[in-house]
């Protein structure tokens, strides 16, 4: 998420090797686009890109804005992308901070969220200590997407929020529950497997309520 024009979809097509329009135009990004990665743990990740935020929205787009944005609640990982070379980069901060706190996400307490600070590339006096805001509590990466300057801190920071956020489960399934190992993949990350002559036990790191929903299809 992010202020438009704050190079969100620059950084997904670099993290992605997407070829998302990216241009500043007010609205670029009309609808949510989403791409699989690959995190430095081997994790892989669903990321999508949103539409951008603006100040004063006109009232006949609220209601298709908004509804954009739902798939923000859900996310296990929010990057709030900022352009610190703008003049107004503390005003757009403060707009996307009130968007979300309107979707009910906290963002002085959500551990979610990364703050993002892109175009360092434009600034030549190192970053104003007024923009390492000490309420994300280090949550932050400087970066340039243009010029891929801090890819590696950003995926490392993802893998950080995820692995906290995500615990892991020992599983044995029959070798023939083709169906559960299937559906672990698609929901989980597979860690470890074990082969034995009858059971297949696998180390998963998934979210609480993926587990719950796994629990509840195949009755493990």
């Amino acid at each position: 998420v992010g202020y438009t024009n704050a190079g969100k979809s620059t950084l997904f097509n670099v993290l992605t090797g997407a070829d998302v329009f990216a241009q500043d135009l007010l609205f670029a990004t009309l609808d949510p686009t989403m791409r699989r990665m690959k995190l430095p743990g081997g994790r892989d990740v669903i990321l999508s890109d949103t539409v951008g935020f603006i100040s004063d929205l006109p009232t006949h787009l609220v209601a298709a804005f908004r509804a954009t944005l739902e798939q923000v609640q859900y996310a296990d990982v929010i990057l709030h992308v900022r352009d610190i070379s703008s003049d107004d980069t503390e005003a757009q901060r403060d707009d996307v901070i009130n968007i979300l706190k309107d979707l009910e996400i906290d963002v002085t307490h959500d551990p979610r969220i990364i703050e993002v600070l892109n175009k360092v590339d434009r600034i030549h006096e190192g970053i104003p200590p007024v923009w390492r805001h000490a309420d994300w509590r280090g949550r932050q990466v400087m970066m340039s997407a243009l010029k891929g300057v801090g890819l590696d801190e950003l995926k490392q920071a993802i893998d950080a929020v995820l692995s906290k956020s995500h615990a892991v489960h020992r599983i044995t399934l029959k070798h023939q529950d083709g169906k559960a190992l299937a559906w672990l993949h698609r929901h989980g990350s597979v860690l470890n497997r074990m082969d034995g002559e009858e059971d297949i036990i696998l180390d998963v790191s998934m979210d609480e309520g993926e587990y719950q929903k796994f629990i509840a299809q195949f009755n493990s």
